[in-house]
Formats: C-alpha cells, sequence, structure tokens
C-alpha cells in the first residue's frame, strides 16, 4: 500500500504532462528597452502599462514602483505615467509612485532609498478617516533633468523640476525646482553652487538670496481651502 502511495505522488510531482507552466515575464510586464534590468521589487507593480523604461537601465531590488490609474477609497481616476530614460541607474529599495507624471531623463544615477513621488495623502482631517484613506491629491508632475546625480536617501516632492547636470546630496528633501547645474543640499534643499560651463567652476550663488533656508508649502493650494474636503 505504501509503495503505490508513493508512485502516485511520484507520478504527480513528476509527469511533466501535469505540470503549469507560469514563466515570468521580462522585467516584470514592463515596457522596457533593450540592456534593462528591472529587480524584483518588495511591492507588486500596479499600472504596468503607463510606465516605460528606456535601453540600459537598471532599477534595483527591493524597490517600489507603481502608476495609479484609480483609488478605490476615495473613487478617483488618475491618467499616470511614469518615464525612464536611457542608461538610467536608480539604487535599491527606491521609491517612485504617481498618479499625474514622472519623468526621469537620460543618464540620471541615483544612490539607494531614493524616494519620488507626484502625489500625497490629503493633509484635511477627515471624521474616522485614516491618512491611508483620504484621497489623493497632487501639486504636480515631476521631473529630473538629464544626467542628475542623487545621493543615498533622497526624497523629491511634488511638482519639482530638476534641470540637467544636478548634484543632490545625500538626505536632501527637495521641496521646490532647481535649474540646470545646480549643487544642492538639505532639508529642504536649499542651492548650494552654481556650475557654469564656461568658466569650468562652481560658482556661489549671490548671498542673501538663493541660499537662504526657505520652507516651502509642499501642500497644494486647494489643500488649504476647508470648503474641498471631500
Amino acid at each position: 500500500m505504501i509503495i503505490r502511495i508513493l508512485r502516485f505522488v511520484k507520478r504527480k510531482l513528476f509527469n511533466t504532462g501535469h505540470v503549469i507552466s507560469n514563466p515570468e515575464l521580462p522585467n516584470f510586464g514592463i515596457n522596457a528597452g533593450v540592456g534593462t534590468k528591472i529587480n524584483k521589487p518588495r511591492r507588486a507593480i500596479e499600472g504596468k502599462q503607463y510606465i516605460t523604461f528606456g535601453n540600459n537601465s537598471h532599477l534595483g531590488a527591493n524597490g517600489w514602483i507603481s502608476a495609479y490609474d484609480n483609488y478605490p477609497y476615495t473613487n478617483q481616476v488618475f491618467t499616470p505615467q511614469i518615464s525612464i530614460g536611457n542608461d538610467v541607474f536608480i539604487g535599491d529599495y527606491s521609491s517612485i509612485t504617481a498618479i499625474d507624471k514622472i519623468i526621469i531623463e537620460d543618464g540620471v544615477e541615483t544612490a539607494d532609498f531614493f524616494y519620488v513621488s507626484d502625489h500625497t495623502h490629503s493633509y484635511i482631517p477627515e471624521e474616522n478617516v485614516t491618512v491611508r484613506k483620504r484621497r489623493l491629491v497632487s501639486k504636480g508632475y515631476v521631473k529630473i533633468g538629464a544626467y542628475t546625480g542623487i545621493g543615498i536617501n533622497v526624497v523629491i516632492l511634488p511638482g519639482v523640476t530638476l534641470g540637467k547636470y544636478c548634484a543632490v546630496a545625500a538626505f536632501s528633501v527637495v521641496t521646490r525646482s532647481f535649474p540646470d547645474y545646480s549643487l544642492i543640499s538639505g532639508n529642504p534643499a536649499k542651492l548650494i553652487k552654481t556650475y557654469d560651463m564656461e568658466k569650468k567652476k562652481w560658482i556661489d550663488p549671490p548671498i542673501g538670496k538663493t541660499r537662504r533656508t526657505k520652507i516651502v508649502s509642499t501642500i497644494p493650494s486647494e489643500e488649504v481651502d476647508s470648503n474641498n474636503i471631500s
């Protein structure tokens, strides 16, 4: 009897005629160019049809990348886009989420724990509603210019545009936009220097103007209007 049971189990395990094939799609089904590698994410990828990668790009392990076209808790509908160019390198444990648009141009490189999003949950308190179930709001799309370098644990918030060839220091929180060739650092990030391509050197910004620390609101204007509670 035992021998018959063992034979039955063996047939079930090794009979190739009954094996269900479920091969994993290349790059988890995201539209990616030649030579691009998307490593295993820590969360399921949502909105794959709205995400594109160019050629020879890299998304590190344990990341979170998703483009949301709806939010069931609040019945919102969106038209998201995440566009990542050629020769982009994004480190491990990074988070990239969109309900509007995120553009990362060619040659951008980030260290680990990079965070960028074009939206937040509403800051307006609602009776018996947790933050996670509040509506999603966006201050605008995010764009990171070509060949920008971003250090470890950098956060880029909604509505920010970084120019080309910028350098963002580790642990910076970027709440506003900066032009090409900017070196920025801090929380909130401020301009430290600008590279002059003609003079081939870093130039200090005008004293008392761009280097001062200024708190910039990341809350969309409609969020401060109590009449807009949904």
